[in-house]
């Protein structure tokens, strides 16, 4: 082979090498000719690789776990460098790119990554009850009445589970309230504790709630309660109930 064809193959294996697509014995020729050719070798073709590359990529967001290990991959290319300074080892950059573009596509398509935690959906009032009563069967169960003719159509229950401090009430026509004026808040009687009831919490039955679950969310922890009270009171609730307005109760 003349030195002007020697030339020609060390250029194409060399383009080959800055592109990444080198076949082991081409590898192996490369490294070859490379010792030859050192005095008109220079490195265009990875200039040109890395442009092309950077060219025809998008800026796009990584999983910090991503980026984590691209980071650590920057090292093991600082020591290849040092391990060997001389002007013969040169070292393609253009697999390394690849390998970040890949992980760019990986986050393009939503593909979920080993260390990704999925964060399961908050369940619903209805369905936290549903779960209650599946997971305490000793769970309290009592019946809502109207206390008025006003409110002659309301129904539905409490449920209340004394060892797990929860509970909740499913409410059937209750009217819906205007929050900026009044708002529905629930008393509970428990003997065990004193004379006054607990606060239940305050709550709203917003448009198209024909059928309504609300959370208890009792102020103070309560031991077998007999009654459940929810009355009619000022926006925001209060401290104690003048009882003006008695919507429904539930009883033992």
């Amino acid at each position: 082979m003349s030195t002007a064809e020697t030339y020609d193959r060390f250029e194409e294996l060399d383009a080959g090498r800055a592109l990444g697509d080198l076949s082991l014995e081409e590898v192996k020729e490369w490294k070859k000719l490379v010792k030859d050719q050192q005095s008109e070798k220079s490195s265009d073709f990875d200039w040109i690789s890395v442009e092309l590359e950077i060219e025809n990529s998008e800026t796009c967001p990584l999983p910090s776990s991503l980026v984590t290990r691209l980071k650590s991959t920057i090292p093991a290319f600082t020591k290849i460098e040092a391990r060997d300074s001389s002007p013969t080892k040169i070292v393609s950059i253009l697999p390394w790119l690849g390998w970040a573009a890949a992980a760019c596509l990986l986050f393009f398509f939503n593909l979920p990554d080993v260390d990704t935690l999925v964060q399961a959906p908050e369940l619903t009032a209805a369905q936290k009850l549903e779960e209650l009563v599946r997971v305490a069967p000793e769970t309290q169960r009592l019946a809502f009445s109207p206390a008025s003719d006003t409110y002659e159509d309301i129904s539905g229950e409490v449920i209340w589970n004394d060892d797990r401090q929860e509970g909740y009430m499913s409410l059937v026509n209750l009217p819906i309230n205007d929050p900026t004026k009044n708002q529905y808040q629930l008393w509970i009687v428990d003997p065990e504790r004193d004379e006054l009831p607990v606060d239940g919490g305050v709550f709203d039955i917003p448009t198209g709630s024909e059928t309504a679950v609300i959370p208890i969310r009792n102020t103070l922890q309560v031991s077998q309660p007999t009654v459940f009270v929810i009355t009619l009171e000022q926006p925001g609730g209060v401290v104690k109930s003048k009882q003006e307005i008695v919507v429904a109760l539930a009883k033992s």
